[in-house]
């Protein structure tokens, strides 16, 4: 045991002293963070102002104005002018070169086509933001809508309005009544966890087989395997390197969230007035809403209060105790494939068979987001090969207590079963140079 022990210490240390792993775990949070606060700013310092044209030739959506002898939109209250967007109206069509010489930016045709279908031709020298398309795409559809209703169904639009009923759903969970459910949300956060794990496996998987590979070509394990035993030096080295990953992943986990809380504070004004607490955007920019005050907010709105609803100490713990089960079993696995070969060019027949049910699993993660009540994810959240990545979608979307600890026993169970096929093969193939391996000749190893 305290020579597993002095390995994993080797291992640990080795790795989390060298300059590449000091500079990813510094700038992988910083990466991630310059992205989205990016994008903010990006957004927020876009001075691009828009001028549309509404090209109407045959009088839809607008009118003569007796007054000004203008051309205006017969619902002016569905084309107001904006700090960055202002809308002109024309009956004249232009040709692509007109519009390319002229003024606007963005021009917009309706024909005799477009009452029935809501088909438009966009012309546009700069492809124009959503804000932009949306705002124009709700004015066109307010305002078809409308003459359709008064000019051809010859009916009062206000009395159209009330008799027209959006449904929407408020998705309710029965075994938690009182609380909208927001499954689907829920379930894209159970894919972030998943794809976390999923790349953990394999960059820290990798790291085992070509660290096994690297002391196999250069002899060094023939010095090593005199003092130790062949198992004891696959343990540590998969032991050693995951936890190199654990301690990456606590690491960015601490310093993401001081570096969200410092991006938030600087965006303050800026993202609380646009989505949180509209009222106290002032007050949040000067320091005078309480914390509780302000978290109680945030759970209130409808927009982002269902992240609360999340239980995020045991997503967490999940999170740790799938990535080491998963790791467990693939790294013991990348270790036995480094040892049994002799250079790294060789291993693709072996990780193809590894890594597809990794693959897979990803793959149905991602379709548990459309359905995530799919019985087929029941079962792959409790395949020991599929379930590090899958079960973090399905227990964020409410898996049953029993069916997370059955996944979480079956798990324990396969990685003693892997853990001793991969000790037997990396037993054998350490010490063997020179020789073509195939499956038949890893099955005589196991049998050894």
């Amino acid at each position: 045991m305290n020579k597993i022990l002095l390995i994993i210490q080797r291992e640990y240390f080795s790795r989390v002293s060298k300059k590449s792993f000091i500079v990813m775990t510094i700038l992988g949070p910083l990466f991630f963070a310059a992205l989205m606060f990016g994008a903010i700013a990006v957004t927020l310092s876009d001075t691009t102002e828009y001028d549309v044209l509404i090209v109407d030739p045959i009088g839809i959506i607008t009118q003569m104005d007796p007054a000004t002898g203008k051309l205006v939109p017969r619902y002016p209250d569905q084309f107001a002018d904006q700090d960055k967007l202002r809308f002109s109206f024309s009956k004249d069509l232009q040709s692509p070169e007109a519009f390319k010489e002229g003024f606007y930016n963005v021009m917009v045709e309706l024909d005799d086509v477009s009452i029935s279908d809501g088909r438009c031709n966009m012309f546009f020298k700069k492809y124009p933001p959503t804000y932009v398309q949306s705002e124009i795409r709700s004015g066109l559809q307010e305002s078809l809508e409308r003459f359709r209703v008064t000019d051809s169904l010859k009916l009062d639009y206000e009395t159209y309005k009330r008799v027209r009923v959006e449904v929407s759903f408020h998705e309710i969970n029965i075994e938690r009544l009182g609380e909208e459910d927001r499954t689907q949300e829920k379930a894209t956060i159970g894919f972030g966890f998943a794809i976390a794990i999923y790349f953990f496996i394999f960059f820290y998987g990798v790291q085992v087989m070509r660290g096994v590979l690297e002391e196999k070509m250069n002899r060094i394990v023939e010095v090593i395997v005199s003092s130790v035993k062949p198992f004891q030096l696959m343990m540590g080295k998969v032991i050693g390197i995951g936890l190199v990953g654990l301690t990456q992943f606590l690491i960015w986990v601490i310093f993401s969230a001081i570096v969200f809380s410092v991006g938030m504070s600087f965006f303050s004004s800026e993202i609380a007035s646009g989505a949180a607490v509209v009222d106290n955007a002032e007050l949040i920019q000067a320091g005078a809403v309480d914390r509780a005050v302000l978290t109680q907010q945030l759970m209130e709105n409808e927009a982002i209060g269902w992240l609360f609803q999340i239980n995020w100490p045991m997503m967490i713990g999940l999170f740790v105790f799938f990535f080491i089960g998963g790791y467990m079993i693939y790294g013991s696995l990348f270790a036995a494939i480094g040892a049994a070969l002799d250079a790294e060019t060789d291993t693709q027949q072996f990780l193809l068979p590894i890594t597809l049910p990794l693959v897979f699993a990803y793959i149905v993660s991602a379709t548990m987001i459309g359905n995530p009540s799919s019985s087929i994810g029941s079962f792959f959240a409790v395949f020991p090969l599929t379930s590090p990545v899958t079960m973090m979608v399905k227990a964020i979307i409410g898996a049953s207590p029993w069916l997370i600890i059955l996944s979480m026993v079956v798990l324990v169970i396969t990685i003693f079963f892997f853990v001793w096929l991969a000790g037997r093969i990396y037993r054998v193939g350490i010490l063997m140079y020179g020789k073509k391996v195939s499956y038949r000749e890893l099955w005589k190893w196991i049998r050894y």
